[in-house]
């Protein structure tokens, strides 16, 4: 009797050793899963063409950020038009023209000049201007005052340099921002257009206030009245284009995108 009392103990010993070691590894697993996510890389898959020929959909893609600098979350409230709040890690170098970026759709909510954040709603494009640049689109040909390559696929930018305006616009994507100024600029002549840097001051006439308008109210809460004469910008921003020039859904149309919504740049695909 005593040994049977002594081999259920010893038995008993060795399965909560057993369980403990599970659960102990389980915890390891799931830290290094997340913390990987949170800090080093994270996978997406493309569900459109707007990245055509560079990616398709189907594809898988890693996004590191180690280079630009982890993005972490202060709230954890991501309900319906919940603001951001999070801080960045110091990258390894600073995003640069050409780069592709992830990052969370600047209209999270589908509203029209109105910058929210929506979690998971999640876009890839090429960068097309960073912070304190000029950029636009000649003859259909993307440019960047301080970038002397070219941007984009060369191919497909020709293709809108090359179809006639009729054709662009039963296809409606002739047309771009800023809307509260129709038939301003288009996808073949765009710009020339700053993009915003924090603690630059712009001048606010009629057109920096359709241009900018969606930033200042995205910043201060409330559109940039005729009473403003000048506006200083508190944070940096980005403005970014599909390679598949004519059917991509980019800055072309929405307009800039807010520093803390990026999550990371494109390192590889698989």
């Amino acid at each position: 009797m005593k040994d049977n009392r002594k081999n259920n103990s010893l038995f008993l010993n060795k399965l909560v050793d057993i369980i403990w070691k599970i659960f102990i590894w389980s915890l390891l697993l799931c830290f290094l899963h997340f913390g990987r996510r949170i800090f080093l890389a994270e996978r997406f898959s493309i569900p459109t063409e707007s990245m055509k020929p560079t990616l398709v959909p189907g594809d898988h893609i890693w996004v590191n950020k180690m280079l630009f600098g982890p993005r972490i979350y202060k709230s954890l409230n991501f309900e319906d038009h919940a603001p951001l709040r999070c801080f960045r890690i110091k990258g390894i170098r600073k995003i640069r023209p050409n780069d592709l970026i992830c990052f969370n759709y600047p209209l999270g909510y589908d509203e029209w000049t109105k910058i929210e954040f929506k979690i998971n709603y999640v876009y890839c494009k090429r960068v097309l201007g960073t912070p304190g640049d000029t950029i636009g689109i000649k003859n259909g040909v993307n440019w960047n005052s301080n970038y002397s390559g070219t941007i984009g696929v060369l191919d497909n930018q020709l293709e809108v340099q090359n179809t006639p305006d009729s054709i662009l616009w039963r296809k409606t994507i002739v047309g771009t921002m800023p809307f509260t100024i129709p038939n301003m600029w288009t996808v073949k002549d765009f710009g020339p257009l700053y993009v915003p840097q924090k603690g630059i001051t712009i001048e606010l006439d009629s057109i920096n206030r359709a241009l900018y308008g969606p930033v200042i109210d995205f910043e201060t809460g409330g559109w940039p009245t005729e009473e403003m004469a000048s506006y200083t910008f508190k944070h940096d921003y980005y403005f970014a284009l599909g390679d598949n020039s004519m059917e991509s859904k980019d800055s072309r149309y929405w307009g800039f995108i807010p520093e803390d919504f990026i999550i990371g740049i494109v390192s590889g695909k698989k």
